[in-house]
């Protein structure tokens, strides 16, 4: 600056062509130096979006950051690719906060997972009735992983290790993609399905983005899917579930024994944002129920995308579960107080209804070659889970 006011200021074009001269060495000299500094020291420039690795205990994961505004979320590639916490900016309190109850660092609990936090499931969601199903006249057996009510639960995937294929961060997200194929070794899925998980992290949102593919050539294969987030409120009692507006519901009729869809359903006005969950801090009024949207896109179209969100009453702070039209149907689980003393509600985003390798109700049939895809939005703004969505389309536009 100082040499630009001489050089504005002189008198004579012999002056300003000579200072001229000085300048453009100066920055040569400056430029050079940069440079040498930059090779000797490995300085590198960072972008606000970040993808590392790290370790909780022996538990291998995977560390979206945002460097600005401090948001993160900490995904388990040897575990499913499930979210094991999730860190996003707060309109409210003006600071990151905790979106997802956690296993808080304890790689032991993250390891059992009795609540199934975080988890991604699939090729089937929520229970199979007796882990049997039948599928082009073939009767299949399932392990079952819910002995108590002698259920097979939550897919096959929660404990399988995935490839990392892509890890990327740049000024506007940062995002991973997992893969796993099944080859059909697991007892009762005998398909060759390749499964592939978008975790992104941007603006004061996340997005799983979750991709299917029937590698059989010649023979269909049953599939759906789910995701099992629990979000933390201050007390379960007082938070508010609101289903998105834009649709009625079903209540799903289910036998209190099994768990399992009994085959009758009825409309219902729950959780329509009109009261809290009710009951008590240390006993919640218990939900395990099943809610299937009655709009569809092609009947309702500012119903294309279901927009859900859970208030907390005492920190005024709202999340927002954002799901395309592949999830139309949803669980709400309010026993985490009960299992592990922890206030949180599980808003569980479903492609098909409970059972659905039974009674069919949603469930995709993937023909030869076949794909699938579908896609949910955590944010803690409406306006960015629209964003985040457009975020989204650009990546798919792009790998197409």
């Amino acid at each position: 600056t100082a040499l630009h006011n001489i050089l504005g200021n002189s008198q004579t074009a012999r002056s300003r062509e000579t200072l001229h001269r000085v300048c453009t060495m100066v920055l040569r000299v400056l430029g050079l130096y940069a440079a040498l500094l930059l090779a000797t020291t490995g300085f590198t420039w960072a972008a606000r979006f970040s993808v590392t690795h790290g370790m909780i205990g022996d538990v291998p994961t995977l560390e979206l950051a945002d460097s600005v505004r401090g948001q993160g979320v900490q995904v388990l590639p040897t575990l499913g690719g499930r979210v094991e916490s999730l860190q996003l900016w707060s309109p409210v309190s003006k600071k990151v906060r905790d979106v997802l109850l956690s296993h808080n660092g304890n790689a032991t609990a993250i390891k059992d997972n009795d609540m199934f936090k975080g988890a991604i499931l699939l090729p089937f969601a929520n229970r199979i009735a007796k882990g049997q199903y039948t599928f082009q006249g073939k009767a299949y057996q399932l392990d079952l992983n819910e002995p108590d009510r002698h259920n097979a639960i939550h897919g096959l995937l929660y404990n399988k290790k995935m490839m990392i294929e892509e890890m990327s961060g740049d000024e506007s997200i940062a995002m991973v993609t997992l893969a796993y194929t099944f080859n059909g070794s697991d007892a009762g899925y005998p398909f060759p399905l390749r499964v592939k998980l978008n975790h992104i992290l941007t603006d004061d949102a996340y997005v799983l983005n979750i991709a299917v593919t029937n590698l059989d050539t010649l023979h269909p294969l049953p599939f759906y899917a789910g995701f099992h987030p629990y979000f933390k409120v201050t007390d379960t009692a007082a938070a508010i579930v609101v289903l998105a507006q834009c649709s009625n519901y079903s209540l799903v009729d289910v036998d209190k024994t099994t768990m399992i869809p009994t085959g009758t359903s009825e409309t219902t006005n729950l959780f329509k944002g009109k009261a809290p969950i009710g009951g008590t801090p240390t006993e919640p009024t218990f939900y395990d129920d099943g809610f299937v949207a009655l709009e569809s896109p092609a009947a309702a179209r500012n119903c294309t995308d279901l927009l859900h969100a859970i208030y907390d009453e005492l920190s005024r702070e709202t999340v927002y579960l954002v799901q395309e039209p592949a999830f139309r149907y949803n669980q709400v689980f309010t026993g985490s107080v009960a299992i592990s003393g922890e206030q949180g509600v599980a808003l569980e985003p479903m492609s098909a209804e409970t059972d659905a390798y039974n009674n069919h109700i949603g469930l995709s049939i993937l023909s030869a070659g076949e794909k699938w895809q579908g896609a949910v939005v955590l944010s803690t703004g409406a306006t960015s889970s629209d964003a985040a969505m457009a975020v989204l389309e650009k990546l798919r536009n792009r790998s197409n």
